[in-house]
């Protein structure tokens, strides 16, 4: 019986280390939810932050809650920030700007089909009261 139990804890110690990720694997480019634009997620520090890098129409800032701000160009702006990676397999304790309302939210982002695609959790409060968008890799 000791040989079973010593067995299957060596096999989910394995399959659990397996599953972690490095906090390096979100880097890259992504396509938004409708591919009607690109973001990249880069590193600064221990932080990692997501700006938008291209989109297909060009708009701007329109909702920004700084009336100084609404005429810039939306391509370039820094809309995930302070992203800490976990140690295991989630970026977490950010903030993220939503360029459709204006608002900016708590965050945390993961990633699923070994690094393909990327999720992404905005949420006031908790997470329970938020929206998830789903991303895929574009490089």
């Amino acid at each position: 019986m000791k040989k079973y139990m010593l067995s299957a804890f060596f096999v989910l110690a394995f399959f659990g280390l397996s599953a972690q990720q490095a906090a390096d694997d979100i880097l890259g480019q992504y396509w938004t939810e409708k591919r009607e634009g690109k973001i990249e997620i880069f590193q600064q520090g221990d932080k990692y932050f997501g700006k938008i890098a291209w989109r297909k129409e060009a708009r701007k800032d329109t909702e920004n809650p700084d009336e100084s701000l609404r005429n810039r160009n939306v391509i370039g702006i820094i809309f995930l920030q302070d992203f800490v990676f976990d140690g295991k397999d989630e970026w977490e304790d950010g903030t993220v700007y939503s360029i459709d309302n204006g608002g900016t939210y708590s965050g945390r982002i993961w990633l699923e089909d070994d690094g393909e695609t990327l999720k992404m959790r905005g949420y006031m409060g908790i997470s329970l009261l938020g929206r998830t968008a789903t991303l895929k890799r574009a490089d």
